[in-house]
């Protein structure tokens, strides 16, 4: 995690960011294709614990049933990370000066980072949860 916290106060200069934006790795995806990741999202990617969601299903236990639907919170992060840079992308066309490239990196750590906090049946751990403690959490 120190080389992760050192990539995030490399972002304070520009230069920083232009850094942490180019000499990205490649992944070939199953739905989006090739997707580039930038190296500070790989630092991330290569930490034990974002490493864990790969035995996380996104899925459930939808796989019993349709064996084909093995798709894992790993696999969706990395998705969730590629569309946000794709999202900033679309938003740099039509408004140029709404999104910088640090922007965008931060929106891309946080596709990638939303999932960190699930555990196993997750979902399914809160319906529990909130029947046994009679609790509404909206």
């Amino acid at each position: 995690m120190k080389n992760l916290a050192a990539g995030l106060s490399d972002l304070e200069g520009s230069e920083g960011v232009a850094e942490m934006t180019t000499n990205s790795k490649s992944i070939q995806d199953n739905i989006h294709g090739i997707i580039e990741v930038p190296p500070l999202c790989v630092k991330i990617i290569d930490t034990h614990v974002f490493k864990r969601l790969k035995s996380l299903c996104q899925l459930g236990v939808t796989h019993h049933v349709y064996p084909g639907a093995t798709h894992t919170r790993f696999e969706h992060s990395l998705g969730v990370m590629y569309l946000g840079g794709v999202y900033c992308d679309k938003l740099k066309v039509n408004y140029p000066d709404l999104i910088s490239p640090k922007d965008k990196l931060c929106v891309q750590i946080g596709g990638l980072c939303h999932d960190l906090g699930h555990g196993p049946f997750s979902h399914l751990w809160e319906g529990f949860v909130r029947k046994v403690t009679k609790t509404s959490w909206s």
